[in-house]
């Protein structure tokens, strides 16, 4: 259930988050219970005064919508719109800002903390023409910058390329019990089911970590398979492959890239390989490997 969001968001400042690969760990206890997205990436550096959420204004950096500069001798953010339309103003420790010139009171005062400014969340978003609201029943702040509403609706119901391209970008978010890579091992396979962008798996020194895409634009590590060892062993939901799946492996160490696919009866047809040294594109980001399959047609889009 999505509502738009209280001018009291609950938030807990999230502890202990650990950066695993294309993955992020959120810790679940009593105490945190709430979590803060925007453009689909958890921020684990929210801060909570009087329990309402600040954000870092950096983390709303987005070149195509806004920009900003700190004035280290008043202490005041300026924060403008691309087109100039907008203008704010904000200073650490006041509960004003200015927007367009008119000042408008805050709940909350700006925080300067270890270098950093922190401004309310809400207010920024919807001041800058940003999209925000609160899903109560996962507890999920959701903050979307004009860039980050445009690659989300690429995401859930653009072009099938794009779209995968935009699901390889998000930080999926782990369980804190969730098991992590070992073993040795240079190459990372992507499988999409057919015709689909919303769920796929990530295969990565024996353990591959089964993603799913929720209706908020955040991926989240629903099942795992790992085989290292003697004993193969398997948790939570693995993506439906029955109607066949494509494939992109990305070997760092060979420096190549295979695709191809597979299809219901399990008939694998590799489809074209890349040397990365003459197709250094294909290097600089691992989305940019997603190529079209031909005949694929888009099933899952929303």
């Amino acid at each position: 259930m999505k509502k738009w969001m209280p001018a009291a968001i609950v938030v807990v400042l999230l502890t202990g988050t650990m950066a695993l690969g294309n993955s992020v760990e959120a810790k679940t206890s009593d105490k945190i219970k709430e979590q803060v997205f925007i453009n689909g990436v958890m921020q684990s550096d929210a801060l909570v005064e009087k329990g309402r959420a600040l954000i870092p204004l950096r983390s709303l950096n987005d070149p195509n919508w806004l920009t900003y500069n700190y004035d280290a001798k008043t202490h005041t953010v300026t924060a403008k719109s691309k087109d100039g339309s907008k203008v704010i103003k904000l200073k650490a420790g006041s509960k004003t800002a200015t927007v367009n010139g008119k000042q408008v009171s805050l709940d909350l005062s700006v925080v300067n903390k270890k270098g950093r400014t922190y401004v309310p969340l809400r207010f920024v978003s919807e001041a800058l023409g940003g999209t925000a609201y609160y899903n109560a029943k996962d507890k999920r702040a959701i903050v979307r910058t004009p860039t980050g509403q445009a690659a989300f609706n690429t995401l859930m119901k653009g072009d099938l390329v794009d779209a995968r391209k935009e699901a390889l970008k998000l930080i999926a978010v782990e369980g804190p019990y969730d098991w992590t890579p070992h073993g040795e091992g240079y190459r990372t396979t992507y499988q999409f089911p057919e015709g689909q962008a919303l769920q796929y798996s990530q295969t990565y020194r024996l353990l591959t970590n089964y993603i799913k895409i929720n209706q908020d634009g955040i991926a989240e590590v629903i099942g795992q398979l790992d085989e290292m060892g003697n004993k193969t062993k398997s948790r939570g939901i693995k993506p439906d492959y029955k109607g066949g799946y494509v494939y992109f492996s990305d070997d760092l160490m060979a420096e190549l890239l295979t695709y191809g696919k597979v299809d219901s009866l399990g008939k694998d047809t590799e489809l074209g390989r890349f040397d990365y040294n003459q197709h250094p594109e294909f290097r600089e980001h691992r989305y940019n490997f997603i190529l079209p399959i031909e005949g694929e047609i888009r099933k899952d889009a929303k």
